[in-house]
């Protein structure tokens, strides 16, 4: 095979696999940017007390009569506490005794 030849090859070569290394790329892409989007929509849909159409619900749902039915899961949210603390303190180079 001439010279010219094997560089042909070699660049027709180079080309290809540059053009797959690029196609790969977009694919990664695409399939990244739509797990990020379920992930969001998942999120979106999981949020507590939400009442969006078409979502997921969880701990109360209706009965046929429009009445709510409360699932009792075992489980009691405590109510939310308010603690207050003086200013912060910045520590640096180990251990505040």
């Amino acid at each position: 095979m001439n010279t010219i030849g094997r560089q042909t090859h070699m660049a027709v070569a180079r080309d290809n696999a540059v053009q797959k290394l690029r196609d790969m790329t977009i694919a990664v892409a695409v399939v990244a940017a739509a797990g990020v989007g379920v992930i969001a929509w998942l999120s979106a849909v999981t949020i507590p007390g939400s009442t969006a159409t078409g979502g997921l619900t969880f701990g109360t749902t209706t009965a046929d009569d429009g009445q709510p039915i409360s699932i009792d899961d075992g489980f009691t949210q405590a109510p939310p506490t308010r603690t207050r603390s003086g200013p912060g303190v910045a520590v640096s180079g180990g251990s505040h005794p």
